[in-house]
C-alpha cells in the first residue's frame, strides 16, 4: 500500500543517529578514514563522505558535518555500533573521542519550507546553520532538513507547529528519490564507491591524500571502467525479493534500498539498484515483476 505523503512534513529519525568524534585531532584523524576531503569543512559547511574498506568497498555513506570543532556522521542506526569500532581500530596515538549523541534528530521536507519556517536561517545545499534556540540545520541532499540539537529547545515546538507529522519512510523513500544510496549491515562492503555514485554526489575527492580504499577507488575513475552503477527503478506491485534479472532470468544486479511510494504516484514501491550499464535499458524483473525505469537528479554515467 502506497502511503500518503502531507506537502511539507516533519519525520523523528529513530533509525538514524549521529556519532560525534571530538578532540584536537578529529579532522585530521577522519581525513585519512574518510574519501571526501574533510579539511574543507567548516561551521557553515557539510559534505557527503564514504567510508571504505582497503579494497575500496562501501562501508558507510556519512552526511559529514563539523559544527564547534566536533565533526559529526550521520549514520544508519544499524551501523553506527560498527563504524565507532572500525574507525577506533585506527586512533594510534590521535587525541578523538567517540560518542554516540542523545540529540533528537528529525527530518524535514517540502517545498515551502522556508516559508512555513520564517524563524529559521533555512540552508542552502551543502550548507549548516543554526536557529535561535540552539538546533542544528543541514541540508541533505536538494529538498530536506536535518534538524538536531538538545531535546528541551523550543524551537522543536515551532517545526511540529508548523509542519504536518510523517513517518520516518516519508525521509527514506526521499533518499531514493534523490539517489542517495543508504548503506546498512546487509549491505556493507558488497559495493564499490563508483558503484553506488558516491562520485555523482560529490562524496569522494580525488585529489586529496591517502584513505581506505583510495587507491582502489582512483584507478577505477581513471581507467573509465564503471560497470555497475546504483540505478532508480519502481514497481506497480511490492517486490520482496533483491534480484534484478533480465527476462530470461539472467542476473544482472541487486536492489539496494526499497520503499513504499507516495499515494500521489502509480507507483506500489520505488528501489535504488545496482545494476549493470550495458544492460540499463533492457527489460528488467525481480521475482517475476516489471521493473520500471526512473530518472535521479543526476546524470548517470560509466
Amino acid at each position: 500500500m502506497t502511503q500518503k505523503i502531507n506537502s511539507n512534513w516533519h519525520g523523528q529519525l529513530t533509525g538514524t543517529s549521529i556519532l560525534a568524534i571530538s578532540g584536537a585531532d578529529a579532522v585530521a584523524f577522519l581525513q585519512g578514514q574518510l574519501s571526501n576531503d574533510i579539511g574543507k569543512l567548516s561551521d557553515q559547511r557539510c559534505q557527503w563522505s564514504g567510508y571504505h574498506q582497503p579494497d575500496g568497498r562501501v562501508l558507510a555513506v556519512p552526511l559529514v558535518i563539523l559544527r564547534e570543532g566536533v565533526v559529526s556522521l550521520v549514520l544508519p542506526t544499524d551501523i553506527i555500533s560498527d563504524i565507532r569500532d572500525r574507525l577506533s581500530r585506527y586512533v594510534l596515538r590521535a587525541k578523538v573521542k567517540f560518542t554516540v549523541s542523545e540529540s533528537r534528530l528529525l527530518g524535514l521536507g517540502g517545498p515551502i519550507l522556508a516559508d512555513l519556517l520564517t524563524a529559521f536561517p533555512l540552508p542552502q545545499p551543502g550548507r549548516v546553520t543554526r536557529t535561535p534556540g540552539g538546533l542544528s540545520l543541514a541540508a541533505y541532499g536538494r529538498r530536506r532538513v536535518l534538524a538536531w540539537g538538545p531535546p528541551s529547545s523550543g524551537d522543536w515546538r515551532t517545526i511540529t507547529g508548523a509542519l504536518s507529522e510523517e513517518l520516518e519512510s516519508v525521509w527514506l523513500l526521499e533518499d531514493i528519490r534523490e539517489g542517495i544510496p543508504r548503506v546498512v549491515t546487509a549491505g556493507q562492503g558488497l559495493y564499490t564507491a563508483q558503484m553506488l555514485n558516491l562520485d555523482l554526489i560529490d562524496a569522494i575527492s580525488f585529489s586529496k591524500g591517502c584513505y581506505a580504499g583510495q587507491e582502489i577507488i582512483a584507478r577505477t575513475q581513471n581507467l573509465g571502467k564503471i560497470k555497475r552503477r546504483l540505478c532508480r527503478m519502481g514497481s506497480e506491485t511490492e517486490v520482496t525479493g533483491s534480484d534484478v534479472c533480465l527476462a530470461n532470468g539472467d542476473k544482472i544486479g541487486e536492489i539496494l534500498n526499497r520503499q513504499k511510494s507516495s499515494a500521489d504516484s502509480q507507483l506500489a514501491c520505488e528501489y535504488l539498484a545496482v545494476i549493470r550499464l550495458d544492460q540499463w535499458q533492457a527489460d528488467l524483473y525481480s521475482d517475476g515483476t516489471p521493473l520500471i525505469h526512473l530518472d535521479l537528479p543526476y546524470p548517470i554515467s560509466g
